[in-house]
């Protein structure tokens, strides 16, 4: 039996208006469902979202699909978002899409 990879979203600090978020784990086709969902539960309680990469073991195209979903649903709510220690690997993928500077601004 094949054991789903898993990633976690939590909460490492807060305050009123920001919130510090800690990724682990593995960012694939089989977690970005379960991700978007807790993303969807915590980050309408800020204004500003900060997301840590550095506890991502493993991450695809699927990966960098969420983060650009979540870059977009901040601008549409009017939220700010940074995205902290890219895996190179989500680098190399955003720089063969053309996309790469998209992961580095900071929405506002």
């Amino acid at each position: 039996m094949k054991q789903e990879p898993v990633c976690n979203l939590e909460v490492t600090e807060s305050s009123d208006d920001t919130g510090r978020f800690m990724l682990a784990g593995v960012m694939d086709f089989d977690s970005v469902t379960l991700l978007n969902q807790r993303a969807n539960e915590l980050f309408p309680k800020f204004k500003s979202i900060i997301i840590d990469l550095s506890g991502v073991t493993y991450v695809n195209s699927a990966g960098l699909a969420l983060l650009l979903e979540w870059k977009r649903r901040a601008v549409l709510d009017k939220r700010s978002i940074r995205i902290l220690s890219i895996p190179q690997k989500l680098i190399n993928i955003a720089r063969v899409s053309e996309i790469e500077d998209i992961l580095s601004l900071q929405t506002t």
